[in-house]
């Protein structure tokens, strides 16, 4: 009786999903964030080399979300796409996100992967967990005794 509100929750969020703006981020920031990881780790040699400076990716990544950012606030068309674009530079600035607060050029920091995972948590409970309980409330509401 009380799994009911949630298997509701569940039908509804996935069929639902893409309409989420949420979802939008997290499926614009999980492929880029893996290609990224890909390509850092197969060719540690592939960058933008401009005067002798190694520009890294999470400089894209700043500039993606300044862009989209300005989009934002300009225009109310195209969300999905604003939110899609938003991941991409979302995942390319926090790749390297112990790089920048250590100011250092080791890739192998941990404080990258660890904010990796947490923004990559939080956008899983953002697109999932909150559409979920937001769904089962009302249906559990409905189930109280009494009522």
């Amino acid at each position: 009786m009380i799994l009911k509100p949630f298997k509701y929750a569940f039908r509804e969020l996935i069929m639902n999903r893409r309409k989420q703006i949420p979802f939008w981020v997290l499926a614009g920031f999980l492929p880029t964030f893996l290609i990224a990881r890909l390509l850092v780790a197969r060719f540690p040699g592939l960058f933008l080399h401009i005067r002798g400076t190694h520009v890294h990716h999470f400089i894209y990544g700043f500039f993606v979300l300044a862009i989209i950012g300005f989009i934002s606030i300009l225009s109310e068309r195209g969300r999905r796409i604003q939110a899609f674009v938003y991941g991409v530079g979302l995942a390319l600035a926090f790749d390297e996100f112990g790089m920048w607060m250590h100011l250092t050029n080791n890739y192998n920091i941990d404080t990258s992967e660890d904010a990796l995972a947490w923004i990559f948590a939080f956008l899983i409970f953002l697109v999932y967990g909150i559409g979920m309980i937001r769904r089962a409330i009302p249906h559990m509401k409905r189930l109280r005794p009494g009522r």
